[in-house]
């Protein structure tokens, strides 16, 4: 026996669906792209913070890399490297999937 569709029954539902997966989709496709960013962003100002302090502390006279990683771990990253050229202290950082270069000088 052969059944025939008369009606649409029940697109609707499906129609439903498809549109609400779509939308949940490109909602965590959002979040993550904004995760990324704001990390991006915080790397960013971790680094420019912990160069500004290594800065300070070699005019100061201090130990320039110890100053740059505690400043570093107060913001949440971690000093990749710690280094100086041509009187400047340049420190690059890793915040999560993010990384992020600065140099200052005193």
């Amino acid at each position: 026996m052969r059944r025939l569709l008369i009606d649409d029954t029940g697109s609707a539902t499906v129609t439903t669906t498809g549109i609400i997966t779509a939308v949940v989709s490109l909602a965590l496709a959002v979040v993550v792209t904004g995760a990324r960013t704001a990390d991006t962003h915080r790397a960013r100002v971790a680094a420019d913070l912990s160069a500004v302090a290594a800065a300070t502390a070699l005019y100061r006279g201090a130990d320039a890399c110890t100053w740059g990683n505690a400043t570093a771990s107060n913001n949440g990253a971690e000093v990749t490297s710690c280094e100086f050229v041509e009187g400047d202290v340049i420190v690059a950082v890793r915040l999560r999937h993010a990384e992020a270069t600065a140099r200052a000088g005193p």
